[in-house]
């Protein structure tokens, strides 16, 4: 396993682990239900990560586009239908929404970049 893939793991876990539950306790004052949902949705990203082969971060792309799309349409209704409770609930999803963009783009750019050098 390369280095990279080592710290996009560490990187991933941190979040499930530590920074999911920080993040919903400072909303919702409870534990446990952030990492949970950030188990859900990271979880594969993560074991794909650890396999870091050409096939695991192209599926852990398209997975991470998918993530992202979800959580901006979660973002967006949350903005539009206004309102103050409507608003924090949205608020919950920004971090998710921030995470599967930085996958997103983590492997879209290995994906580039060992793309290039097979041909």
């Amino acid at each position: 396993m390369k280095i990279k893939n080592l710290f996009y793991l560490q990187v991933n876990l941190l979040f499930i682990l530590i920074l999911s539950n920080i993040w919903d306790f400072a909303l919702n004052r409870s534990f446990f239900n952030g990492m949970v949902i950030g188990f859900l949705m990271f979880g594969p990203t993560s074991f794909f990560w650890l396999v870091g082969n050409i096939r695991a971060v192209s599926l852990l792309t398209l997975l991470s586009i998918f993530e992202f799309m979800v959580m901006v349409v979660f973002v967006a209704e949350g903005f539009e239908l206004g309102g103050v409770e409507t608003t924090r609930k949205a608020l919950f999803w920004v971090p998710y929404l921030v995470l599967a963009g930085v996958n997103c783009y983590w492997g879209l750019s290995i994906y580039s970049t060992r793309k290039g050098r097979l041909k």
